[in-house]
């Protein structure tokens, strides 16, 4: 390759570097990207454009002319002047002639790159940042060279070299920038700061929702929380939700939020966070979850009942109530967010185990008792289903078990069409998706008179055996029903029938999948890696530290009183378990390393005895071990010598016959058909042995 075609190659990769790290922090779309990576290629191929000054100013005007539009009333400031640089950048790729507009490439790319930042700081951006300052270490040397080599078109040329000396350049800045990360703390300026919504529908966890839109949000697989517990999934009843919004009020197609007792929580000094539920029980099971969440909602959603909520978001912010047992919070910018909430864990069972006493609240009756204009058929149904109960728990689970044993799961959205959705999912399509279950189950509670309310939020979600995170995604939304019982208080109900989803194969596109999720959350530590964890950070290594110069003082000690005692009597102390580390633990560390070194010996050995295959089978293998140390000592044979030319070419130097012999011997078992003998394996493991010495 010329130093030409090797200067262009490199510009145009770091150009493109800065432009794909744009793609994966999801700022430009596929078909963008696709129309740009088409366009690079045409400017490759394409000779150089001459315009005049005059053209080049009118295309310079109408650029202005186009991001003042784009930044007023198509998109905002960040968009467009990205999507100015993508334009600029493909002028400048056909027009391009001399160094200036190498240099103005250059600094669109760095553009390009600054932006992507703005929009996601991910795994895929790091791999990009990566790609481009190796990128941008190579072109930058060939650009320096590039004089030299006009002034002496004779000299040779290696990319090679130059490839080289940017791979280590760019492994030393990595090695170097990672102290220094660990070291100064995370400034964020906001210049480039973009706030962007996750594309999920916000019906059904803001307040309001209409029928329909959560099975909108199930079709799709895009992650939006994770959440890591403090104990064992195995404690984890099966059924775990994580708790968002409850809707109180049903107007026939859609439930929204009264408000009603909506109030500002404020944080616990004696707690160090907001305590939201004050109502403790003494054997209370407290669960910590760790929580990423993606910027969809304001609504803070962990496992029910939520006690205490702590992290670092809480400073700044402000956190609400509603009567519902929801709580939310005032999110500025669409950032991800991270916080710790503490859960008591208790059953259903466990609840309904509470003996029946006291009356309804009237707050309670008025929110969670009212019924639009329904009609009469529904109100009969819920009598019927309910007829053979007395009590008000068992009339419940009777619609519960009703709706499960009777009715249909399905996404399609049918039911949302008609004049009554509710009616329409009962007595025509009865079938449907989890919001229309949990409101017919409400609506039937609430016709015999049991305060209930919907909730909406996700199931527990992909296990994550890599980062020991639970996966929750669009896919993982669900709804269900809290009613309420004087003594036991808000219960849960879901009546949406239980699918059997298939377990996860172990297949090894699953695992790379869970792989890529663990190192995106390692990732998203190190973003975030702010003053307070430096300082949690470095007081944790100096504890380390003084723990293990304790552990080596005991250990040395340990090795003195071993040195003044008698060996024999020493020994005699020491048990099984101590005589298993001491010879199987080595033998099992050195064994596979013996093993793989005469790998070839093995296989040809193993061929033989066990396998009993033939002799022409056999023979690569202790050829190829031959080849293998002559190679070690600069003795390579060429693909188009044959195996007796390579011999007598390296004979002369060599000065050993092994390699004459265990050619000969070669050519006898591959293509004479002559098998091995008893001694033959025990001869060529012999000529290799004078081979290695």
């Amino acid at each position: 390759m010329s130093f030409e075609k090797a200067f262009k190659l490199s510009s145009y990769a770091l150009l493109l570097s800065g432009f794909i790290s744009l793609f994966a922090s999801e700022a430009i779309g596929v078909p963008v990207t696709a129309l740009y990576l088409l366009a690079v290629v045409a400017s490759w191929n394409i000779r150089v454009l001459y315009l005049p000054n005059w053209v080049q100013s009118l295309i310079f005007l109408a650029l202005v002319a186009f991001f003042l539009v784009d930044a007023l009333t198509l998109s905002d400031s960040v968009s467009a002047t990205v999507h100015l640089l993508i334009l600029a950048s493909l002028v400048k790729l056909f027009t391009r002639r001399a160094e200036r507009d190498y240099l103005i490439l250059y600094f669109i790319s760095f553009g390009f790159l600054l932006f992507a930042s703005a929009y996601t700081i991910s795994i895929s951006f790091l791999a990009t940042l990566v790609l481009y300052i190796f990128a941008s270490i190579l072109t930058f040397i060939l650009f320096e060279s590039k004089k030299a080599y006009e002034e002496n078109r004779t000299a040779g040329f290696s990319l090679k070299g130059y490839v080289n000396v940017a791979l280590v350049i760019t492994a030393l800045i990595i090695l170097i920038s990672i102290p220094i990360f660990l070291v100064i703390p995370r400034v964020s300026l906001g210049f480039f700061r973009v706030d962007r919504h996750l594309e999920l529908n916000m019906s059904g966890f803001s307040d309001k929702m209409s029928l329909g839109d959560i099975g909108k949000i199930i079709v799709n697989t895009s992650v939006v929380m994770r959440a890591k517990v403090d104990t064992d999934v195995k404690n984890l009843p099966p059924d775990l939700k994580w708790r968002g919004i409850a809707l109180d009020r049903y107007d026939g197609k859609a439930w929204s939020n009264t408000r009603e007792g909506f109030h500002r929580i404020d944080r616990s000094d004696s707690y160090g966070g907001i305590l939201v539920s004050e109502n403790r029980r003494e054997n209370e099971f407290l669960i910590q979850q760790s929580i990423l969440l993606e910027p969809f909602s304001n609504v803070i959603f962990g496992a029910p009942e939520m006690v205490l909520i702590t992290g670092d978001m809480l400073r700044r912010r402000f956190f609400f109530k509603d009567g519902n047992g929801s709580v939310s919070m005032h999110r500025r910018g669409r950032r991800l967010l991270r916080y710790i909430v503490y859960s008591d864990i208790i059953s259903r069972d466990e609840k309904l185990a509470y003996p029946l006493e006291g009356s309804i609240p009237q707050t309670t009756r008025r929110r969670s008792l009212q019924l639009p204009d329904l009609d009469p058929r529904i109100h009969t149904l819920a009598e019927a289903v309910t007829r053979n109960h007395n009590n008000v728990v068992d009339k419940a689970l009777a619609i519960e078990d009703f709706l499960q044993g009777s009715y249909g799961y399905s996404l399609d959205n049918k039911p949302a069409a008609a004049d009554d959705p509710l009616y329409d999912f009962l007595f025509v399509t009865k079938a449907g998706h989890c919001e229309y279950f949990a409101t017919a189950q409400a609506i039937l509670m609430r016709s015999i008179g049991i305060p209930a309310r919907i909730v909406n939020g996700f199931r527990l979600g992909e296990f994550n055996e890599f980062s020991d995170y639970f996966i929750v995604r669009q896919s993982d939304a669900h709804s269900w029903v809290e009613g309420y019982f004087p003594g036991p208080g808000w219960v849960e109900f879901d009546a949406t029938p239980w699918i059997r989803v298939a377990k996860q194969s172990l297949s090894l596109s699953h695992l790379f999948g869970q792989l890529l999720d663990a190192i995106d959350i390692f990732w998203t530590e190190i973003v975030t890696f702010d003053r307070v964890k430096q300082v949690g950070f470095f007081r944790s290594l100096a504890y380390n530290l003084r723990n293990t110069w304790i552990k080596v003082s005991h250990i040395s000690l340990k090795l003195d009183d071993f040195a003044k005692s008698r060996w024999l009597d020493r020994f005699k102390e020491w048990n099984f378990s101590k005589l298993i580390y001491l010879v199987l633990v080595p033998l099992a560390l050195t064994l596979p390393c013996i093993a793989y070194r005469y790998r070839r010996y093995l296989r040809a050995f193993w061929k033989q005895r066990v396998l009993r295959q033939e002799s022409s089978e056999i023979a690569p293998e202790y050829y190829l071990e031959m080849l293998d140390l002559l190679g070690r000592k600069g003795l390579v044979k060429s693909p188009a010598e044959t195996p007796a030319e390579f011999v007598e070419r390296i004979q002369v130097d060599l000065g050993n016959p092994s390699p004459s012999l265990i050619t000969q011997l070669y050519y006898r078992n591959r293509f004479g058909h002559f098998p091995l003998g008893p001694s033959d394996l025990s001869k060529v493991y012999g000529w290799l042995k004078e081979l290695r010495r």
